[in-house]
């Protein structure tokens, strides 16, 4: 007897059987017990999900000699000769093969015809039912609107933006999902055990992810790995056969990253090319990875765990991640994906792999912006502190000082009255910061009428300047004159009286 593959072999043959798809199984038992089954129906979603397996199953829920029944009893000759694809009730058609409209004409003629003896419905199932031409589809649409009493027709397709609206819209659909990696694990588990494997759960998880929500994928790769390897399936054989790279390997990579080891991250990489790695399905497993990393600083154990991972996984993942902070954490991410990106559009994608890597591990430490920002402001409000920093330009003075200081970033009027008096030139960067401060406080009227002055004058407890006549009328009123005092007073924060002079430029 020839070889039945895993895929075939553990089809689901009932509802509860299904992975992944409660959704789509729940709704058609609950119209089944309702007596509202539906005379048309779209089965739409990703290759290997479990289309026609689930027609094939409500046409066993709907044919079985004890039914219609939501729970088939699989043992009735109607429900043997369905899942064995050899029953009269229930037709089988390949949508590629059989497109042109004179096939659909010749469907149309066989709708004439009462269900088979034992039967209560005739069932058409129609896979990949996108491939059908115009014609055909012009043609089947009467029949789909008005079906013959007893006839179901059930529609699968992986692309359902190919089928016209005009039919879809004849049809209840329903949408399959991409099955979960930690359904598709469960479900390999199963196979395992009922096929007397020898596999560590590591090799599992491999196979699970590479599979990308496909079971039917999943089972084909098993088949493979077994195929393979002689007796216990490790995960370093399934990795070699599939030119897919073990957990270990991207722990050892981040740990590396982490310690900002270049030396080690190149090791690490060579070994694992050494061994006939696959650069696309690296990078797929490397950003996964990197992703798991993010949740496990900002979801948690629990978040790890609805994904499914080992126990291990999540304690590892969260020991790495531990003690980085979360701008770092999103930062490196954001490189590894974006790098990852390049790397798979390369014509290289090993040495940009490795240029990748040696940037994560040499990267540095992220600072937060707001807290740069508060530093600054603190030294700028403290006059002996600006002192210092302004004394000796060049070494020792902090980065940020010496841009901002720069009379490049200073208000002309500014630079023009600092440059015979040096520290106002040191200061005139506060006088900008000031009137951003007077925007953030929603005074914009107010900071318009700032951005006028030309200051000769701003330190703590005093502000001298001059302007055009408008402005200092402006802000001489006693209410306007108010609000600046309190906008100073909230600027500096440290309980100062101020005393302001205003005067008019001699152009203004």
């Amino acid at each position: 007897m020839s070889y039945l593959v895993l895929a075939r072999k553990y089809r689901p043959l009932d509802f509860s059987s299904v992975s992944g798809q409660e959704h789509v199984t729940r709704t058609l038992a609950n119209a089944i017990t309702r007596d509202k089954v539906s005379h048309a129906y779209l089965f739409a979603g990703p290759r290997g999900v479990g289309k026609t397996s689930i027609a094939r199953i409500f046409s066993k829920a709907l044919n079985c000699e004890k039914g219609p029944t939501a729970k088939p009893c699989l043992k009735c000759t109607n429900c043997l000769e369905i899942a064995q694809g050899i029953s009269l009730a229930v037709r089988e058609i390949d949508g590629a093969s059989h497109n042109s409209v004179d096939n659909v004409r010749e469907l149309i003629d066989s709708f004439r015809s009462m269900p088979a003896p034992g039967s209560l419905y005739k069932i058409y199932i129609i896979d990949e039912v996108h491939m059908l031409s115009a014609a055909a589809f012009n043609a089947l649409l009467k029949s789909l609107e008005e079906p013959p009493p007893h006839t179901v027709f059930i529609l699968a397709t992986t692309e359902p933006h190919k089928i016209p609206e005009t039919v879809i819209s004849r049809c209840q659909r329903h949408d399959l999902r991409a099955i979960s990696t930690a359904d598709i694990e469960q479900r390999l588990k199963h196979v395992a055990v009922h096929e007397k494997m020898d596999i560590e759960p590591e090799a599992l998880r491999m196979i699970s992810r590479l599979s990308e929500g496909s079971m039917r994928d999943a089972q084909s790769i098993l088949d493979r790995v077994q195929s393979f390897c002689e007796g216990r399936i490790t995960a370093a054989d399934a990795g070699k056969l599939l030119g897919s790279v073990e957990r270990a390997v991207l722990f050892k990579l981040s740990r590396a990253v982490f310690e900002h080891d270049g030396a080690r991250v190149l090791e690490l990489l060579s070994e694992a090319f050494a061994v006939g790695l696959d650069a696309g399905l690296f990078l797929k497993e490397f950003v996964s990875h990197w992703r798991e990393l993010l949740i496990a600083k900002f979801g948690g154990e629990q978040a790890l765990s609805q994904m499914g991972l080992a126990a291990d996984d999540v304690v590892e993942l969260r020991r790495q991640v531990a003690s980085l902070s979360p701008q770092d954490v999103q930062d490196l991410v954001q490189l590894a994906r974006e790098g990852a990106d390049l790397a798979l559009r390369s014509s290289y994608p090993k040495y940009a792999l490795e240029a990748l890597l040696v940037r994560l591990a040499l990267r540095k430490e992220v600072a937060e912006l707001s807290e740069l920002v508060s530093g600054l402001k603190d030294l700028l409000s403290s006059p002996a502190a600006m002192r210092e920093a302004t004394a000796a330009p060049g070494a020792g003075r902090p980065a940020a000082l010496r841009v901002a200081s720069s009379p490049v970033d200073l208000p002309a009027r500014a630079v023009e009255k600092g440059s015979a008096n040096e520290p106002v030139t040191g200061i005139s960067f506060e006088w900008k910061d000031f009137i951003r401060h007077a925007f953030d406080r929603n005074e914009r009227m107010l900071a318009e009428q700032l951005k006028q002055l030309s200051v000769s004058s701003f330190v703590p407890g005093s502000l001298v300047a001059e302007g055009p006549e408008f402005c200092v009328r402006y802000l001489q009123e006693g209410r306007n004159g108010e609000k600046l005092r309190k906008l100073l007073e909230s600027f500096y924060q440290a309980g100062t009286e101020w005393r302001f002079k205003f005067s008019r430029a001699e152009n203004g």
